[in-house]
Formats: C-alpha cells, sequence, structure tokens
C-alpha cells in the first residue's frame, strides 16, 4: 500500500536521478529532456502536495524570474497574435519549474558530482557525435547532416543549427574543463580533458564567430580568477595566430566585407537589430507581447540598403534586443536584474569556498559558461530557441543547487 510517506520518499528518489539525467539528455534530445522535465515537474508537485512545506524553496533569482513572468503577462496587452504568447508564458513557466526543481532537490556534494559527471557525459557524446558528422556527413544520433556554408563545413551535431550547437558548447564547455583543469585526478581528469579538447574543437568548426568569442572570454575570466598564467597565454597565442589558420574561403568572405561590424554580425543582422530598436521605439515600456518578435518582425521592420533578410520571421539576433522587443525596456530591466542577483550570489558563495575545493571549482566552471552564453547572446538569440534556452536554465538550476550545498557546508565549517 502506497502510504504518503512512501509516494513522498518515491518522489525524492525520481527526482534525484532525474536531475542527474536532464544535463545528459539535454545534449542529445529535446524530446529525451522535455519528458524527463515533464516527470520531474509532476513528481516535484506530488511530493509538495503531499508534503508539509508546500512552497518551493527561495533561490536568488525567485523573485526577479516571478517579476519577469509579471511583465511578460502584462506585455500580452500589445499582442497581436495570443495564441503565440501563451505558449511563450508557458516556456517561462516550464523554465522556472526547472531551474526550481533542480535548485531544491541537490541534496548533498555528492549529488552535485554526478551532476557535474552527467553533463561531461553528454558533453562527451555531443562532441563525438559531431566529429562523427564531419568525417562521414552525418551524425550518429539523428542523421543530421552539417551545415555547409562559404565551402566549408560547419558542425551541428543534434542541434538544427550550427550556432545553437555553438551556444551548447559555450555553456557546457567551461565547467567541464574547470574541473579537469584545477580538481580532478587520474582517470577522470583524463576524461574531462578529453572531453574539453574535442569541444574545443567542435566549437572552432561551428564556426559560429559569437561562440568562439563567449569561451575565450570566458576562458579568460577563469585565468584570471585563478591566476591560470598558462591558460591566459596560451588563450592570447590563440588569439594571434587564430586568423591566419582560417580556411581560404573564410578569408575570401572577411575580405568580401564592407566593415569590421558587418564580418562580425553579417548585414542581416545589422538590421535586425534597427528593426528590433524600432519595436522598443514603438513600444517602450512592454514591447509588441511575449514570444511574438518573429510574428511582428514584418510589421517593424526597417528599410534595407544591403543584405537580405526577405519576409521571413526572424529572430532578434541578439537576446537582450529580442528581449526588449518583445516585453519592453521593463521586462529587459527585470532580466538584467536577475543576472546580478545571480552572479552577485555567485560572488558570495565563491568567496567563501575553500580554494581548490570541487564546489568553488565548479561554481566558477558554471558560471563561466553563463559569461560565455551572455555573451554569445549579443550577436544569437539562444533564450529564444526552445531546446538552448531549456539547457541554459538547467545550468541556472545547477548553479543555484550548488549555492544551497555550498552554503550548507560553509555554515558546517
Amino acid at each position: 500500500m502506497f502510504t504518503k510517506e512512501k509516494i513522498i520518499l518515491y518522489s525524492d528518489k525520481l527526482l534525484y536521478w532525474l536531475v542527474i539525467l536532464i544535463p545528459f539528455a539535454g545534449s542529445i534530445s529535446s524530446a529525451m529532456v522535455n519528458t524527463f522535465i515533464g516527470f520531474a515537474i509532476a513528481a516535484y508537485i506530488l511530493k509538495k502536495s503531499l508534503s508539509k512545506d508546500h512552497l518551493p524553496q527561495m533561490t536568488a533569482i525567485t523573485v526577479p524570474f516571478l517579476f519577469l513572468m509579471l511583465v511578460s503577462l502584462i506585455s500580452m496587452r500589445n499582442s497581436l497574435e495570443m495564441d503565440s504568447s501563451i505558449q511563450g508564458m508557458l516556456k517561462l513557466l516550464k523554465f522556472g519549474f526547472t531551474f526550481l526543481i533542480i535548485a531544491d532537490s541537490v541534496v548533498d556534494m555528492r549529488h552535485a558530482q554526478r551532476i557535474a559527471l552527467s553533463l561531461a557525459c553528454g558533453l562527451f557524446v555531443s562532441c563525438v557525435d559531431a566529429v562523427y558528422q564531419l568525417q562521414f556527413g552525418k551524425d550518429f544520433i539523428r542523421g543530421n547532416a552539417y551545415n555547409f556554408v562559404i565551402g566549408i563545413p560547419r558542425l551541428k551535431a543534434t542541434f538544427p543549427h550550427t550556432n545553437l550547437f555553438g551556444l551548447y558548447l559555450g555553456l557546457t564547455l567551461p565547467a567541464v574543463f574547470c574541473l579537469g583543469r584545477y580538481f580532478l585526478e587520474g582517470r577522470k581528469k583524463l576524461f574531462f580533458t578529453i572531453t574539453s579538447i574535442l569541444a574545443v574543437f567542435c566549437i572552432i568548426f561551428t564556426f559560429s564567430r559569437g561562440a568562439v568569442i563567449g569561451l575565450l572570454i570566458a576562458l579568460i575570466f577563469v585565468g584570471l580568477l585563478k591566476k591560470d598564467k598558462v591558460l591566459i597565454t596560451f588563450i592570447l597565442i590563440a588569439m594571434l595566430i587564430g586568423p591566419f589558420l582560417m580556411p581560404g574561403p573564410v578569408k575570401d568572405w572577411v575580405k568580401d566585407r564592407r566593415s569590421a561590424l558587418e564580418m562580425l554580425l553579417n548585414a542581416e543582422r545589422i538590421y535586425i537589430y534597427k528593426t528590433a530598436l524600432n519595436m522598443v521605439c514603438h513600444h517602450p515600456f512592454i514591447g509588441v507581447g511575449v514570444n511574438t518578435f518573429c510574428g511582428q518582425y514584418s510589421n517593424y521592420k526597417v528599410n534595407q540598403e544591403y543584405g537580405n533578410t526577405g519576409s521571413s520571421r526572424y529572430y532578434g539576433h541578439n537576446n537582450f534586443l529580442h528581449m526588449a522587443g518583445e516585453i519592453g525596456l521593463i521586462g529587459l530591466g527585470v532580466f538584467l536584474w536577475l543576472l546580478f542577483m545571480l552572479f552577485r550570489k555567485w560572488y558570495i558563495i565563491y568567496k567563501l569556498l575553500p580554494s581548490g575545493s570541487f564546489l568553488k571549482v565548479f561554481n566558477l566552471g558554471l558560471i563561466a559558461g553563463v559569461v560565455a552564453f551572455l555573451i554569445n547572446g549579443m550577436t544569437e538569440t539562444g533564450l529564444y530557441y526552445s531546446k538552448i534556452a531549456t539547457l541554459f536554465w538547467i545550468q541556472i538550476g545547477i548553479l543555484l543547487a550548488v549555492f544551497k550545498v555550498s552554503q550548507n557546508i560553509i555554515k558546517e565549517r
């Protein structure tokens, strides 16, 4: 017979393993990760409804996220695509449950270590899949062909587009790299190091400028905090010689650009940004409506002198401009508040953790991945592609969980 206590116990056990499996599943299959998240939400709601503690644990970003949902809800007042806006609110609800469940369900350092291994295994499988894709033309998981642009193959593994694969690599690689370089030993160190090398190779062969720049800045951030002169020197050398090692088609493509800005962004992105700003000018406070940027793009599109965006439903190719277009400057301000609270909490926890400990190193790697994602987000719209956005909020959840475990250990000292 299932008593209340047994149901809570089984829900806890299910959540324990789902939280470990979700980061791995997210790297290779949207359907799998959404299924796991669905089971996790069901188990979490069941557990909370039966236990004495009905409310989820407060995190550093719970209040800002609730305000983000509120502003998004208010923005629906301007929405001309109510179905899309409702879908956008449901996505936000899923993301909120995702980070809250992960943050609330991680119980101790051993649990966090298993999550780190799951993250590394997912990255390894995804990178091996991408290398296979480069060698044989299609990846072995989904049979996706690589993108072929300006005469060069661009890897994407199981992701819909090569730039999304770049976002995933930049988000995940720093945590795996940090653990491999600064904490682990023996076979685990070897595995994490090999995985990091594979990921660097793959991110180069995405030829995603934003992904490479984001990763470089994230690793410089790591190098400065760890006072790792070898890492910083290696990065500086790579930045100096990298342009000379680019394939011929890339060099020819660069020569044909009108300016450095066009080389970095593409002409189309510049006009997409102007269109986003046009949305903000017309609806500065609450935007055109949550999850309606693409549908409203043609209504606010600016005239183009060169480049071609046609009449398609374009994403903003910039997380912050896209967000400002959809939920206004108030919504963007709330999201920046959320990021500020996240980084503030991270800084407080990081300073208090013992040097060289697993939690300190994992904390550093996770936040560096967020840095890489946000830098890349200046040229991509990762927060608005469901697959990569889910991975972002999963990583935020892991980071918040590590905060909780870290605080418990700090209190015990």
